[in-house]
């Protein structure tokens, strides 16, 4: 593991802007664990939802710029880059018209999430209209979402369109409850993922640790191709706005355990 480098492009490691590391002196804590976990880039990225105004996405840019100083001045060894986890909703659109929220400004590439709890209509049509654009939409953890447990054919079809998909570590190991982790490892068998990501928000629960961590269970799950793209590879080329081969998914592994689900709901009645 120590000769692995990771580039992690979702985390909340910028200060007083959401539910992520309180100050400056937090950030700098996240900073020094993902050194020990071997991660050397890292792109910020806060939560952009509602309400959010211009004073708000100002001081994201500025507490940004007071971290990468911070960081360098230390001579710490990581490279911090700017984005954001965009909140799917009516301003999403004119939110990405700021080029400082695709990944590194790279105008290539988003990073995107649903609301928690219910599907939200038009997705399937945000994705066409982007993917004309030339923007990518990256999904924020999809196995998070308990309503598309059930609408897996809404996962598949947005798939098929050409829409990325980022694991959350920590949705592997367990960190969220046993039926996300098992939707996890289905999706993960099935050539789902093209990214997989630690979410941090601190040094404690929910930090940069479960990115190696998952690394070596992906490995019993998937090949050590998929693997190495999900964690090394695609995060370093969606930084520099490389294109990305979306993955060829094996729809028989999901469809089959819905088929599943299904036949044993059928006996039970």
């Amino acid at each position: 593991m120590n000769d692995l480098f990771f580039t992690d492009i979702h985390n909340h490691i910028l200060f007083s802007i959401d539910d992520g590391a309180r100050d400056l002196e937090n950030s700098l804590q996240m900073v020094e664990q993902a050194v020990e976990c071997n991660i050397r880039q890292i792109l910020a990225t806060p939560h952009i939802t509602d309400p959010m105004d211009e004073f708000i996405m100002d001081r994201i840019k500025e507490n940004f710029n007071q971290l990468k100083n911070e960081t360098n001045k230390r001579n710490m060894a990581v490279d911090l880059f700017l984005a954001a986890e965009v909140i799917y909703c009516d301003r999403i659109d004119s939110w990405l018209e700021k080029s400082w929220i695709t990944l590194n400004s790279n105008k290539s590439y988003f990073l995107f999430e649903l609301p928690l709890f219910d599907l939200p209509n038009g997705v399937s049509d945000f994705i066409f209209r982007k993917k004309l654009k030339g923007l990518t939409p990256i999904l924020a953890h999809p196995e998070r979402y308990l309503y598309l447990h059930k609408n897996l054919d809404e996962l598949i079809q947005w798939h098929n369109q050409g829409c990325l998909m980022q694991m959350n570590a920590g949705s592997l190991i367990g960190q969220f409850g046993n039926e996300v982790m098992i939707m996890t490892k289905k999706l993960l068998r099935s050539n789902f993922y093209s990214f997989a990501a630690s979410d941090a928000h601190d040094t404690e629960s929910r930090n940069f640790k479960v990115l190696p961590k998952a690394y070596e269970i992906a490995l019993d799950l998937a090949d050590q191709e998929t693997t190495k793209n999900m964690f090394i590879l695609n995060p370093d080329k969606a930084l520099k706005g490389e294109p990305i081969s979306q993955t060829f998914m094996n729809e028989g592994i999901i469809q089959k355990n819905w088929l599943d689900k299904l036949i044993n709901s059928i006996k039970k009645v």
